[in-house]
C-alpha cells in the first residue's frame, strides 16, 4: 500500500511541472513588454542625437558609432511615440529600428567633411 501511496504522490508532482513547448512564448509580468531597439552605425561624426520618446527628449553630445538603444514598454499600455534626430558630419550614417525583433523603419546618410547633415528616424507602437 505504502508503494502505492507513494507512486501516486510521484506522479502527481510530475504531473504539475510543466514545460513549454519549444518555441512558445513564456508570458511572465517580466517579458510583457514591447521592446523597439534603435541602432546606429556608421563612419559618420555625430555632433547631435536627440531621442525623443513620447515627448519626453534627451540629448546626447559628439556621440561615437555604433550607438544603440532599447525603450520598453508594457504590452497592452497604448500607443507610445518616438523620433531620433542624427546631426552629423563628414561620413556616413545608417539607422535602423526594430520592434520585437522584426525590422520597423531605417534611415541612411552621407555628407563629406566640414558639412552639416541631418537624419530623423521615428515611429510609433500599439496594443
Amino acid at each position: 500500500m505504502p508503494r502505492i501511496l507513494l507512486a501516486l504522490l510521484v506522479a502527481a508532482t510530475l504531473s504539475a511541472c510543466t514545460t513549454a513547448e519549444p518555441g512558445t512564448p513564456e508570458t511572465t509580468a517580466t517579458s510583457a513588454v514591447d521592446k523597439i531597439v534603435l541602432d546606429v552605425t556608421g563612419t559618420a561624426t555625430i555632433s547631435t542625437l536627440t531621442l525623443v520618446v513620447d515627448g519626453t527628449s534627451t540629448e546626447e553630445q559628439a556621440v561615437t558609432l555604433p550607438w544603440s538603444r532599447t525603450l520598453e514598454f508594457p504590452v497592452d499600455s497604448g500607443r507610445h511615440e518616438w523620433k531620433l534626430v542624427l546631426k552629423y558630419g563628414g561620413g556616413s550614417v545608417l539607422a535602423k529600428s526594430t520592434a520585437n525583433g522584426k525590422p520597423l523603419t531605417q534611415t541612411a546618410g552621407s555628407s563629406s567633411p566640414g558639412s552639416d547633415s541631418s537624419s530623423e528616424l521615428s515611429g510609433s507602437i500599439s496594443k
